[in-house]
């Protein structure tokens, strides 16, 4: 099988014989690098001489017969002469005495024994052209000896006069050498390779072969991945491709993509012994360097090879020389070629003390001669033990290095070797922890959190605690994990009572002040005091540092929750700062999501949703999973203020699929964020998974108020309309219990107010109803407005019922939540004392709108209450309004918003409306796809 791609060898070697069988001697080489089938194909030789009924002689010539002076010689005759009769035998035996020395021939007469010790150099030959002429009576001979680099020097010098005399002979010598080896350079060997007719170089097998090969031994096609998992681990080298077949065979795996990474696993072991016995039989300084090539990989070459290998540069060049002719060694260049399997095997060959040091010098060979550091730091993960302090600066090189390039993985990866086995104690320890905790930001929030922790009290200066402590953002911290809402509170008084005024310690402590403020959001008396700190900032407080920003965010955030301050303000203030801060995913470190919450919270989304598309952009390019993460849940926020649920979900959900365990799951506000939606798209199971799925409850009154809620939603579903109205009025214990009081955070009194209705408990549903009314009016959003009113109007009774559903639908439609105004048309459609003519029009409006926003289960209740036939099936790609695909139209052509804006006479918060609404219809990422997405749309039309 392993004869693929030698056939126009096989054909030479057979012109051969049938030339010697017309008298013209021959010597035919055969040479290749280890394991190319040199002797399988001297195999196919011996066949092909049985077949033209040759008289064959064959000898393997070894290292251990080496000094056995005529080894091959005697291996060459003696099988013949044991095979003949003994009368054959003895008259082969005196054919080859005549004309022999007295003693040859005495020894000769006197049995069958051929007379070996009274051989001398110069009768040698000629008695064994006499012997071989005797055994051949007239045929052809075929001489085959394998490795001839390893025959002793008696049989090379009967075989060089032997040789001398081929050209009128009835004889084929075909003689087999490892290219390289360092024995084909003896005088003798030397000679005979001199003498050759024709020399064959066999070579790797190609890619057809390969499979072939692979096929014939598994029995079935094989599948393209694992047949290049076979090219890959043997560069077609058929004695490691045989012996990987065979082991993959032994194995079990099947010829499927799906079991090509296991080929990478195998380790032949008569592939291990062939490349340790080679290995042995090399000088020292070869088996150095090919471990040393082992170690460098592709990253050789001859400067480093000598030192690594600690190589005078002639060692080098000879080692380089014969490595590379033994098919080890890339022939245009200086990396190991044949193969992973190889190298693999070498590396594993080598003792593992010589291995980690060679690692380590490596490393600082690499580093020191302008190599990457990650590729030397690769080096250093590879070893047992660190060789000491320049392995951990090479290290955390490479971290930054990894940083640089955005794999904030890698880096943490460099970083957690490095602070495994550094002796570093101190600041010095704790630059480290830093360094870590940086790079774990994007990843793992806990591990981050854990050693920023860890690192502070080790800090020499107050300024440098502050520093490690603000790297975090607050909304990925645990205020009772590891103590942290303790630990910043000291960290703050302790720069406050430093005396130091700088720049640099104000801008430390608003940012210390920020996160304070988030992680005791949940306090009732310090939210009274950040309503006090708020007020004091004035109706223009300043924004022009990250600090003042920060601060200013956090503090809307709890007048936000507490209801205190009006959406206008809030949002305008949130307006003027998000102007202020280009997009970047940096900002999920620091308070700044919660200004894109209230800014969904008032309605106000006007350019929030541009700017977190570039932010998330960015993200994929240069940030990790966790900012990708909450600019997803930042953009369900959004879309779900612009009456998109379905888009909302999606984004949520995606925000949860960047999450796992290495993370430490969704920080709060995403696991708040995903509840929020699922209840809101009809799917309170969901929402309660994720709830008890990322065990944030426990310690967190928001989180226990949604799990009651959508514990709440699913028991009314069931009909439990009393363990429904428990869950509803402990959340609205645990939001009072904390002094949230706006209803966007959770709407529990309208949840409330539906299930006393639905109990007949009328005037406890009106009241509920009116608080959420009285609270959502002091907001002052329309979305909030509208949704308090179609919950009061619902529980109503009557005219007054109608009359506030009115109001509702009146409030929605000076919003931008289609949604929630779709929900209101419809209870208003719904509602007994609506006039027929204002119930058509409301559902009509309602069913228009429930296309727009692709809420299904809205579609099916308002198809349900319609005398006409429903709507034709809605296209995969929604239809866009006729406003919709004017404004799409001209941002085709290249125009801004700005001038969109000026040529149709609409508003800029319009306009970007207009292009959010398309971008999601048409599921494209924004402005550079639209022009080709408009077209494929109107190809569908």
């Amino acid at each position: 099988m392993l004869l693929l791609e030698r056939d126009d060898l096989r054909d030479e070697a057979a012109a051969t014989l049938r030339r010697a069988a017309a008298g013209e001697g021959s010597l035919l080489v055969v040479q290749g690098a280890l394991g190319v089938g040199k002797s399988t194909f001297l195999e196919a030789l011996s066949e092909l001489g049985r077949e033209e009924d040759t008289l064959l002689l064959r000898a393997q010539a070894a290292a251990a017969e080496e000094s056995f002076g005529l080894g091959v010689v005697r291996q060459l005759v003696e099988p013949v002469l044991a095979a003949a009769s003994t009368e054959q035998a003895r008259s082969w035996l005196r054919a080859a005495a005549e004309g022999a020395p007295p003693e040859v021939r005495a020894i000769a007469e006197s049995g069958l024994e051929a007379p070996w010790s009274a051989l001398t150099v110069q009768g040698a030959p000629r008695w064994l052209a006499a012997l071989v002429d005797a055994m051949a009576g007239g045929r052809t001979v075929l001489v085959i000896i394998d490795d001839l680099h390893w025959c002793d020097a008696e049989s090379l010098k009967v075989l060089i006069h032997t040789l001398a005399c081929r050209g009128g002979m009835r004889i084929v010598f075909a003689v087999s050498v490892l290219t390289g080896d360092v024995r084909g350079n003896r005088c003798y060997v030397h000679d005979v390779l001199a003498l050759a007719d024709r020399t064959c170089v066999l070579r790797p097998l190609g890619g057809d072969s390969i499979r072939r090969l692979v096929e014939e031994s598994c029995g079935a096609p094989a599948e393209p991945e694992y047949v290049e998992a076979f090219r890959v681990r043997t560069g077609g080298n058929p004695l490691l491709l045989g012996a990987l077949v065979d082991e993959a065979q032994f194995r079990g795996l099947r010829p499927t993509a799906a079991q090509a990474p296991m080929v990478s696993l195998l380790r032949p072991e008569n592939v291990r012994q062939r490349l340790a016995g080679f290995l042995r039989s090399q000088p020292d300084h070869l088996r150095r360097a090919a471990h040393a090539l082992t170690v460098l990989g592709p990253d050789s070459d001859p400067e480093l090879l000598a030192d690594l290998a600690e190589l005078d540069s002639a060692q080098c060049a000879e080692a380089l020389r014969v490595l590379r002719l033994a098919g080890l060694v890339a022939e245009d260049g200086w990396t190991l070629s044949t193969g992973s399997l190889l190298r693999d095997l070498l590396e594993e060959s080598m003792p593992a003390e010589e291995r980690t040091a060679m690692r380590s010098v490596a490393a600082e060979l690499l580093h020191r001669s302008g190599h990457s550091a990650e590729l030397a730091a690769n080096h250093l993960m590879s070893t047992l033990t660190l060789p000491g302090d320049k392995a951990v600066d090479i290290l955390r090189t490479a971290a930054r290095s990894a940083l640089h390039r955005a794999s904030t993985r890698d880096a943490a990866r460099y970083l957690r070797r490095a602070l495994l086995e550094t002796s570093l104690t101190g600041p010095d320890r704790a630059g480290l922890l830093i360094e870590l905790a940086g790079a774990e930001r994007s990843f793992a929030t806990a591990a981050s959190l854990r050693h920023v922790v860890e690192a502070v009290p080790l800090l020499d200066s107050v300024r440098e605690r502050a520093a490690a402590v603000v790297r975090l953002g607050p909304l990925l911290m645990d205020p009772s994990a590891f103590r942290v809402d303790a630990m910043m509170r000291e960290v703050a008084e302790e720069l406050a009572a430093s005396g130091t005024k700088g720049p640099e310690e104000r801008e430390l402590a608003l940012r210390l002040q920020a996160r304070e403020h988030v992680l005791s959001a949940q306090d009732p008396a310090h939210i009274a005091e950040a309503v006090r700190r708020f007020e004091q900032l004035g109706p223009h407080p300043s924004m022009d540092t990250p600090g003042e920003r920060e601060l200013l965010t956090a503090l809307m955030h709890i007048v936000f929750v507490a209801n205190a301050v009006p959406a206008a303000r809030l949002s305008a203030l949130c307006a003027r700062l998000l102007e202020q801060e280009p997009p970047s995913f940096e900002h999920v470190h620091s308070t700044l999501p919660l200004v894109v919450n209230i800014l969904a919270a008032s309605g106000q989304t006007e350019g929030a949703a541009s700017w977190l598309r570039e932010s998330h952009r960015l993200a994929q390019h240069r940030g990790g999973d966790v900012e990708q993460a909450i600019i997803r849940a930042e953009q369900a926020l959004v879309a779900f203020a612009d009456g998109q649920p379905v888009y909302a979900r999606r984004k949520a959900l995606q925000a949860d699929a960047l999450t796992g365990p290495e993370t430490s799951g969704l920080p709060t506000m995403l696991v708040a964020v995903l509840a929020i939606v699922a209840l809101n798209t009809a799917d309170p199971a969901l929402a309660e998974s994720i709830l008890v799925q990322y065990r944030r409850s426990a310690g967190n009154e928001h989180l226990s108020a949604l799990l009651h809620v959508a514990r709440g939603t699913s028991a009314v579903r069931r009909g439990e309309l009393r363990p429904a109205l428990d869950h509803f009025r402990t959340a609205g214990l645990h939001m009072e219990r904390i002094g949230w009081r706006n209803p966007v955070a959770l709407p529990w009194p309208s949840c409330v107010a539906l299930v006393h209705h639905r109990l007949g408990e009328h005037e406890q549903a009106k009241a509920a109803a009116r608080q959420e009314v009285e609270q959502a009016r002091a907001w002052g959003a329309p979305t909030a407005l509208g949704r308090a009113l179609l919950a009061l109007g619902r529980v109503s009774e009557e005219r007054e019922g109608s009359a506030i559903l009115e109001e509702a639908v009146a409030v929605l439609e000076q919003g931008t939540n289609g949604y929630e105004l779709c929900r209101a048309l419809y209870a208003l459609g719904s509602h007994a004392e609506t006039e027929p003519a204002r119930r058509a029009n409301a559902l009509k409006r309602a069913q228009e709108l429930a296309l727009e926003c692709q809420a299904d289960w809205m579609l099916t209740r308002i198809q349900s209450l319609q005398s006409e036939a429903p709507p034709a099936a809605v296209r995969k790609k929604s239809r866009l309004t006729p406003s919709e695909r004017k404004v799409a139209g001209l941002a085709a052509t290249g125009q801004s918003n700005p001038e969109i804006s000026g040529e149709l006479g609409i508003s800029s918060r319009m306009v970007e409306k207009h292009l959010s609404n398309t971008y999601r219809k048409l599921d494209i990422p924004g402005r550079p796809s639209l022009a080709a997405a408009l077209a494929e749309l109107d190809e569908e039309a």
